[in-house]
Parts: structure tokens; sequence; C-alpha cells
């Protein structure tokens, strides 16, 4: 069963395939070497697989979605829930899908890469806005 934790980003209009570098560079800058497979992409968004280069699979995929309505529609379906208010003003979502055998150290990286690059509002179904790394 997968895990889906959004990560809503306030990025100034960063189109989805140099957000989706910028977000794996950035995750490869703190020490975690990253190696992308199955990279996809489409009308708005980009996504891989991220696992780590020392082996071994991180259970990480990883999707960043920009510039397209189905973003808009997903700031707007959970913005009303969000106590902080600045759910409203991403225009960019991390989507980090989760299953198996997970590796930490590659989601931490990811979303404190995402954190460091831009404004976020993390999200998942369970514990809403009140989701920390921490707790995962």
């Amino acid at each position: 069963m997968a895990y889906e934790v959004q990560l809503y980003c306030t990025t100034g209009g960063i189109a989805a395939d140099a957000g989706f570098d910028s977000l794996v560079s950035g995750a490869s800058a703190d020490g975690t070497e990253l190696r992308l497979s199955d990279r996809s992409s489409g009308d708005g968004w980009v996504a891989a697989q991220l696992d780590p280069v020392s082996g071994g699979a991180a259970g990480c995929h990883v999707q960043f979605s920009a510039g397209s309505p189905l973003v808009a529609a997903m700031v707007a379906g959970v913005a009303a829930d969000d106590p902080s208010g600045r759910v409203s003003d991403a225009d960019s979502i991390v989507t980090l899908t989760l299953s198996g055998e997970v590796d930490w150290t590659v989601v931490s990286a990811v979303w404190r890469a995402a954190k460091a690059l831009w404004e976020v509002v993390p999200y998942d179904e369970g514990s809403g806005f009140a989701v920390d790394l921490d707790e995962l």
C-alpha cells in the first residue's frame, strides 16, 4: 500500500521540468547521492523513482507538478483546511509516493531540498496539514 505526502510549494511560477531538476539537485547537495529511474513527463509534470546511488530501492517516487489546471484544483481542494492560509499561494506540488521498504534518508533529502528552495506547506490524508517529516 502506498502512502502519499504532498508538498504545496510557492515557487514563483517555475516550470515542472526546471522545478524537478532543482529539487533533485538540491536533494543531492546535502550529500545524499541519488539515482533516477523511470523518469517520465507530461503537460505540467515530471516524475521519477529516486533511489540511493549506493544501491537498493528507496521506495520513493517523486512527481513535480506545476502550471496546470490540476495543480490549481488540488490547491483549491485543500486551501480551506489550511490553518496557516499559505497553501492558497502554492503554484506547484511535489508528491512523494512511498511504498515498500522506504529509505527515509532519500525522503528527508527531497523534503529538506523543497523547503530550502521554496515556501512549502506539507500535507497528507492522515494528518492533514499537521504532517511533519520528523513524525514519518
